[in-house]
């Protein structure tokens, strides 16, 4: 890491270098380990050992990481045994709202998460995980569903998300088993409101999935269900996320990711505590840890995605950040947030009718 944001509390040696370790609040007693389990449900990504390890080391505590490749499974692992089973969730806007509305995650102090004074001013209080005043998690990172395409296959980046549905690549797509692809398809469709569409809307988006049924390869559930399609040339096109093209290029394919004309959907995620965590020391300290610019730059050198603390761009440099649209308001807000639809119960039926 190059140069330290925040207040440093330790530098730990890890295999020669020097890890800087950021300050874990109030959580963490005065020089003392916390200790214990943290179970976690995650994106991919967002556990890896390149950050998850030092904090561990530091803390005492140990990260146990259960990914889930959607929302919904995010959703149903997490509330399992009766929701005692996971501490944390890194919940997506598409969900946030359902957690709180069940009941399952905690309101969090931020006085406890120091950290948290550096986020976004979007991504302090945004209405995906505040209600009435109060924190139910705190923002991590954020970023758009992507179009990732064989640069071979594709010597121009396409330019609309018109390729999906085009027989011409038939058997050579991949796209997400998410009942939130609809909301792509809505703005394929240049639906102004593409979480809150009518009857008539999901019928035509409906009869647009039933023709691209046919020319989907495989809908991918994991990072790694969409990378080995790539990998073994199965497919030439995907709707992904910036970790899936980052992964790939590190392995020798040849992809390449971009954003359509018709804009694109997207996801901010934030951390949640279980209302019955039993390590919610732990779970703070790493809400803190993971809020921190320099453990912040090594989740984007994994992921790719966009931190929500804006001292990131610091450590990043100016063209990664603006790569990165840190802190380009206007960007974040072309991109059309996953929500909850008022209606999901009939987006789920639709798209377990359009798979079959």
């Amino acid at each position: 890491m190059r140069g330290v944001i925040g207040p440093i509390v330790a530098a730990i040696m890890l295999g020669g270098t020097f890890a800087l370790a950021p300050h874990l609040g109030d959580a963490a007693h005065s020089g003392a380990k916390l200790g214990g389990d943290l179970n976690v449900v995650a994106w991919e990504g967002y556990t890896d050992p390149s950050f998850v390890k030092p904090f561990e080391k530091q803390t005492g505590c140990t990260i146990h990481s259960t990914y889930a490749g959607s929302s919904n499974e995010m959703f149903s692992k997490f509330r399992s045994g009766g929701g005692t089973t996971y501490d944390l969730v890194s919940a997506s806007g598409d969900a946030s709202l359902r957690f709180i509305r069940a009941g399952v995650v905690a309101p969090v102090d931020v006085s406890k998460i120091p950290n948290w004074k550096d986020l976004a001013p979007q991504l302090k209080s945004p209405p995906h995980n505040t209600v009435n005043g109060k924190h139910y998690g705190v923002s991590f990172m954020w970023g758009p569903d992507v179009l990732i395409y064989n640069t071979k296959d594709f010597k121009t980046a396409p330019t609309s998300w018109s390729v999906l549905y085009n027989p011409k690549y038939k058997g050579k797509i991949t796209i997400p088993d998410n009942p939130e692809q609809i909301a792509d398809a809505a703005v394929y469709l240049h639906y102004k409101q593409p979480y809150n569409l009518s009857g008539a809307q999901l019928a035509t988006i409906k009869t647009l999935l039933q023709r691209q049924r046919p020319l989907v390869r495989h809908y991918w559930g994991l990072a790694g269900d969409f990378e080995s399609l790539f990998k073994n040339h199965e497919v030439i096109l995907g709707a992904g996320w910036p970790l899936m093209t980052v992964d790939l290029k590190a392995a020798g394919v040849p992809v390449a990711e971009t954003i359509p004309r018709e804009g694109a959907t997207g996801w901010a995620d934030t951390w949640m505590l279980s209302t019955r965590s039993q390590h919610s020391a732990c779970a703070y300290a790493w809400m803190n840890y993971s809020l921190s610019a320099p453990v912040q730059k090594q989740v984007v050198a994994v992921t790719h995605y966009s931190p929500a603390n804006i001292k990131t761009a610091q450590l990043l440099g100016p063209t990664q950040a603006k790569a990165l649209h840190i802190t380009d308001t206007k960007y974040f807000d072309s991109i059309r947030f996953w929500q909850s639809p008022p209606n999901f119960d009939k987006w789920v039926t639709l798209w377990a009718e359009v798979k079959g």
